[in-house]
């Protein structure tokens, strides 16, 4: 079996990549590492949490007392639409410009 990889993690602060200095499980589905900033001039160390958070396909060997919510993450909820999506026409805009009486010329 190939060794896995832990996830690469880039700093908050400077963006470069953090290396796990340990980790805890926390339960059957939580991780927490420690990860410190591989920048010197940074320094930066800080906890991520690593959660399993659905199923998309079933074990085949599922445990007892772990229980995951089915979902395709394409499936999932939509993004919400920006506060500004507002394409509603202005209430004095609802038919064509036609010029005002005082503009037309005989």
């Amino acid at each position: 079996m190939k060794k896995q990889r832990p996830p690469l993690v880039p700093c908050p602060h400077c963006g470069t990549r953090a290396i796990i200095r340990s980790s805890e499980q926390i339960s059957a589905l939580v991780r927490e590492a420690d990860y410190r900033c591989d920048n010197i001039d940074c320094g930066h160390t800080f906890v991520v949490e690593l959660a399993i958070v659905r199923t998309i396909v079933p074990s085949a060997m599922p445990r007892a007392g772990v229980h995951l919510p089915y979902g395709n993450r394409n499936l999932g909820p939509k993004r919400a639409k920006p506060a500004n999506d507002d394409t509603r026409l202005p209430a004095n805009d609802d038919g064509p410009l036609t010029p005002a009486a005082s503009d037309v010329s005989d």
